[in-house]
């Protein structure tokens, strides 16, 4: 490609074959940002591809990523031909690598069909040893409007899938209210066959409300326990939403309602906070089962003590997880959350937890309802504490419009039951940008399933060391950093994300943070990235690029390391950093416990010209 001023990007020879900072276009060629090695490593490749156009003209693109070495051209990602992004879709690749000096790797963007309204974001990133914790395939289409027609989902998915083993095929149930879509199919179609859709509940209790199956559970004597989400229930009883229990003992073919097991701690008297779940693992003898009212919480019961009141008819007591203890009722008792909180990010639980045997660890999997709006999975050790999550699918905009609920997760092999190996399949359905579409042409833009192949990678879980640089991205808490401003007055606010600069902003014009740069802001307003230690030990504190660097004019700025509001280095105040000057940082030597949060200040000085910090932060955990 040559240099086109005009657009201040790259041009082609043909005629929509542009590159520019922020989108690629690809016409009868592809468009193919390329990277070249620079020394032999290990690398991660990370990024989003986000179509963002809200058109009805567009056929989308594929992409694909290869590599060239002494072994010659060889395709890397996607398993698949490519990555189709259909129009209005956002998804993103996690891979890892080993690379020679001089290798190049070849980001594709191919027209499709055609090349009309094929703009296409995207921002690959490459770390050298960086360990994600896990890597993805490609996002796949498993069923389309026409399958949704054809098993009785009119207008949009509304509750999870749940998966049952059925000899060779896999029985998928779907339920709005009180009418459930059961249909039997493979992972990669799961829509082959209806085989009801209707009513198949009993109802001897006369239970209110309508019941949707939001998971399942099969029995060693192949019964299935339903974990429901329920509205419009006893109002003066309950409260409007609550979550129940169904229960079937002939295969799937009729539920009977059991009861209700866990409400609102203040009942709502409206449709107003919603009780979203039913995602569930078990540990040691238990159901944990995850829902919101407001942040995301845990109750629990016995397996045996739930079938066997099952069998009977009736349900048996919940208790919700509430200051280290499970001594709350599950009908309207109090609970902590189990997800760090995120003024961004609303992180809903309408979707499926499991048990990786490969990790030892609890995964959870569901949607955000905020900003930004993706898909995300979070880990725990004890099932009551998960850490912040990481994301599987994205936007690059905070502004995302899309949204992507219930999510299922299912093992390679097609078992579910809430537990998996290294590798599982995340489900979730897909509604694309809907602005000013009359209603009758929602249906086809409501009814995408899509699924991704997700690897843990355990090398990321066990990592000891964390880089700002490397581990820096759109979301807050993600690889364990943050990013604030802070006044003594006012405390930390955190930034917010500027897509269109790939940074975070604060109050001021030009109060920022990047992957490895800081800037403060007048009126004693610190530029602050934080880090939050996920474990207990000893830290040591270095900075990457030889120290931390502050280019010519200005004042100078003032830099510092605090825990708590209390300094750590220098141990009172700011260190000075002149104009045009680097600072040689001495390790420092930290202890923390788990959670503590460091925090890395740039201070303007009481002036804000040529404030610009270059400042890495690199944090090892030091052996015992």
């Amino acid at each position: 490609m040559t240099w086109d001023a005009s657009r201040d990007g790259w041009r082609g020879n043909c005629t929509f074959c542009i590159i520019t900072r922020d989108w690629v276009h690809p016409d009868s060629n592809d468009s193919v940002i390329v990277w070249q090695a620079p020394r032999s490593g290990r690398i991660a490749v990370r990024g989003v591809m986000d179509h963002g156009l809200d058109t009805r003209d567009s056929d989308g693109v594929r992409t694909f990523i290869r590599m060239s070495s002494a072994g010659g051209l060889s395709k890397i990602w996607p398993s698949a031909d490519a990555q189709v992004i259909r129009p209005g879709f956002t998804t993103q690749h996690v891979l890892t690598t080993n690379v020679a000096a001089g290798d190049r790797l070849y980001f594709h963007v191919n027209q499709g069909a055609n090349s009309g309204y094929d703009t296409l974001s995207w921002d690959p990133r490459i770390s050298y040893d960086f360990e994600p914790k896990f890597t993805l395939d490609q996002a796949e289409v498993v069923m389309a409007p026409a399958d949704y027609q054809r098993v009785g989902i009119t207008l949009a998915q509304d509750a999870s899938l749940s998966v049952v083993p059925n000899g060779t095929n896999l029985d998928f149930y779907h339920s709005s209210g009180d009418v459930i879509q059961k249909f039997r199919g493979t992972l990669q179609q799961p829509a082959q066959t209806p085989v009801y859709n209707g009513n198949r509940y009993t109802n001897p209790r006369g239970l209110a409300g309508k019941w949707w199956i939001a998971n399942t559970y099969e029995t060693p004597e192949g019964h299935i326990l339903a974990f429901c989400h329920i509205e419009s229930a006893d109002v003066a009883a309950t409260g409007w939403w609550v979550l129940g229990l169904a229960y079937s003992t002939d295969g799937g073919n009729t539920f009977q309602k059991l009861g209700y097991t866990i409400g609102h701690e203040v009942k709502d008297t409206g449709h107003n906070i919603n009780i979203g779940g039913v995602p569930y693992v078990v540990r040691d003898g238990y159901f944990y089962a995850y829902f919101e009212e407001g942040a995301e919480h845990v109750a629990r019961a016995p397996v045996a003590e739930v079938l066997a009141a099952a069998k009977r008819g009736e349900v048996s007591p919940w208790w919700k997880y509430h200051n280290g203890a499970w001594n709350e009722p599950g009908m309207h008792g109090r609970a902590t959350p189990v997800l760090p909180f995120s003024p961004n990010h609303f992180y809903m639980t309408h979707g499926d937890a499991a048990y990786s045997t490969y990790l030892g660890k609890y995964l959870l999997s569901s949607y955000n309802h905020g900003a930004g709006k993706g898909v995300y999975l979070a880990t725990s050790d004890d099932a009551v504490s998960y850490d912040v999550p990481s994301w599987i699918q994205t936007g690059r905009w905070e502004r995302e419009e899309t949204l992507s609920p219930y999510q299922t997760i299912v093992n390679v092999d097609g078992t579910d039951n809430g537990v998996v190996g290294q590798s599982f399949y995340v489900y979730y359905s897909y509604r694309a940008r809907t602005i000013g579409l009359p209603e009758a042409e929602l249906p086809a833009n409501w009814r995408w399933l899509y699924r991704q192949k997700v690897t843990l990678n355990s090398a990321g879980f066990d990592g000891n060391t964390f880089d700002a640089s490397t581990g820096f991205t759109n979301k807050q808490g993600e690889n364990g950093w943050r990013y604030a401003e802070y006044t003594s007055s006012g405390g930390y606010t955190d930034l917010r994300w500027d897509a269109d600069r790939y940074r975070w902003n604060g109050s001021a014009t030009f109060l920022m943070a990047t992957s490895y740069t800081q800037h403060p802001a007048d009126g004693g307003r610190d530029s602050v990235r934080t880090w939050t230690a996920p474990r207990d030990g000893t830290v040591r504190v270095d900075a990457a690029m030889g120290g931390i660097r502050l280019g010519p004019g200005g004042n100078g700025v003032g830099v510092r390391i605090a825990r708590g509001g209390t300094p750590l280095w220098p141990t009172a105040g700011y260190q000075a950093l002149a104009p045009d000057t680097v600072h040689a940082f001495q390790p420092v030597d930290i202890t923390v416990a788990k959670g503590d949060v460091l925090a890395f200040h740039v201070n303007s000085n009481g002036d804000t010209a040529f404030d610009t910090v270059i400042w890495a932060p690199t944090i090892t955990y030091q052996a015992g």
